[in-house]
């Protein structure tokens, strides 16, 4: 699964990707933003607002979304479309403010906080075919199953409504400068297994480097909590897997948000008497301790890779990034690849079976949706736009931005094949939005680990904290989602 910087290394298109969000990123917003009118009616204007996820320009996101938008204007004359580029502060608060006060533009990133009934909902739209589609079918059936649709209804909401249309897919992995693990001695083989990564660290803090580039944000946690919860939390998964994607009795993969709402309301599902949540905080703690930037709590979440600038100004031999962030490193001096997380093994914990560690191609990259108050013209100009990013003529965005496409009829980049395929590009059963680790609205954009990880909580307080965290997410989904069983009230 290693790739080696002559595969990885981008046409050099001066863009700056930051990580998504899928799900993962946060940002801060412009003030005034409201729905916007056509002051000519042959003319419809609309805006398109969320987090900068392809440069760290905080004005434009980049010369590769420009030339998309110039193309969509020109197959599309009577559409314009503005763009708002929301800093990466705290975007996610204020976007879920203006969508609650209807001001939020047509367009919105849809990893904001939100109920169903706040957003229009695709479900009759997608059963209709793409005007910029050539194969006939529903829309729906353009996108690759694996990720988006399909009979598990993928990427639809707590309410079992399609309510966003996916741009691309993202992935993500752990970027390694090749000419510092040269001079720290250190062999890719090495960072294969948890053990050989947290040692690897070592030397590379000994060669004068930072090993793991982190930052205060909720990525490098949750990321890493992710890849090990796919090895340690198995059974845990296993056992509250009760419901199928159409909230009925039965089964999905992954677990759905009714299922892991269902363990924690029932306590069948409880974070301080369950194993694997423990032992996945302790190895959590060990990679902060060992690899970890050390002054990482201060470090504001911001750019392509965890940490910062460290990895691509040449201070860090690893960083977690996203396949978007390729587009970062084509000015460097230095050969990159990336690797998958390290494999856990029974000399790690006792909990390991020595699978290797999943996290999986998802959905979770550009997705965009649209308030429920947008209607008419501003509403058809919406869906039209939905319509033509999901199409093919939007693969030479994709090439130059990284993408990974989310329809089957385009193709990714070539270079991301670390990241999109193998164990490490497959979704495990608990899923990569939370999995089983899972907090209210009010937290969700925080990294609620900070206080562990640090030495200022103990483990015990810590898993008591995030269980009724996970409680309290529980109920919230209960209401989202109008479950009317008797476990959904208490």
């Amino acid at each position: 699964m290693l790739e080696t910087t002559k595969t990885l290394r981008p046409r050099r298109v001066g863009l700056a990707a930051v990580a998504s969000v899928a799900a993962l990123g946060t940002m801060v917003a412009l003030a005034g933003c409201t729905p916007a009118a056509s002051g000519d009616s042959d003319k419809v204007t609309i805006t398109l607002s969320g987090p900068n996820q392809f440069t760290s320009d905080t004005k434009t996101f980049g010369p590769a979304w420009d030339d998309l938008i110039a193309a969509f204007e020109k197959d599309n004359p009577d559409i314009t479309v503005k763009t708002n580029v929301l800093p990466l502060s705290s975007w996610s608060q204020t976007a879920a403010a203006q969508l609650t006060a209807g001001t939020a533009p047509e367009l919105i990133f849809n990893q904001t906080q939100h109920t169903p009934e706040q957003v229009v909902s695709l479900d009759d739209a997608v059963q209709k075919p793409n005007e910029f589609s050539d194969t006939g079918k529903p829309w729906i059936e353009d996108f690759n199953p694996e990720y988006f649709g399909g009979e598990d209804r993928l990427g639809a909401n707590v309410a079992g409504n399609y309510e966003s249309i996916p741009f691309n897919l993202v992935s993500v992995g752990i970027y390694f400068n090749e000419d510092i693990l040269k001079e720290a001695g250190v062999e890719v083989e090495d960072l294969k297994t948890f053990d050989g990564f947290t040692q690897a660290c070592g030397d590379i803090k000994d060669a004068g480097y930072t090993p793991l580039a982190t930052d205060n944000g909720n990525l490098p946690v949750g990321w890493a909590t992710t890849a090990l919860s796919s090895m340690l939390l198995v059974p845990e998964t296993e056992a509250v897997n009760q419901f199928g994607a159409d909230g009925e009795a039965g089964t999905s993969s992954p677990v759905t948000i009714k299922s892991v709402a269902h363990g924690y309301l029932t306590d069948e599902l409880n974070m301080t008497s369950d194993p694997g949540f423990a032992a996945t905080l302790e190895l959590l703690k060990k990679l902060y301790d060992e690899c970890a930037t050390p002054n990482w709590s201060g470090i504001k979440s911001e750019g392509a890779f965890t940490g910062g600038t460290e990895f691509p100004g040449g201070k860090a031999a690893m960083a977690w990034g996203t396949n978007f962030a390729t587009s970062q490193l084509g000015e460097v001096d230095f050969d990159y690849g990336t690797v998958p997380f390290p494999t856990v093994s029974t000399s790690d914990s006792d909990l390991a079976t020595g699978e290797p560690a999943q996290f999986g191609v998802s959905n979770g990259g550009t997705g965009y949706m649209i308030p429920a108050y947008i209607e008419g013209k501003q509403l058809d100009a919406a869906l039209t736009f939905l319509q033509y990013v999901s199409s093919p003529k939007v693969q030479t965005w994709l090439d130059e931005t990284g993408g990974i496409p989310a329809v089957t009829a385009l193709t990714a980049p070539p270079g991301l094949e670390a990241m999109n395929e193998g164990v490490w590009a497959t979704v495990s059963l608990g899923g990569q939005n939370g999995g089983l680790w899972r907090g209210p609205k009010a937290v969700s954009a925080e990294n609620t680990r900070t206080g562990y990880l640090l030495g200022t909580t103990s483990l015990d307080e810590q898993l008591v904290k995030m269980n009724d965290n996970a409680i309290a997410w529980s109920k919230e989904q209960a209401v989202d989602g109008k479950w009317t069983e008797p476990w959904a009230a208490q």
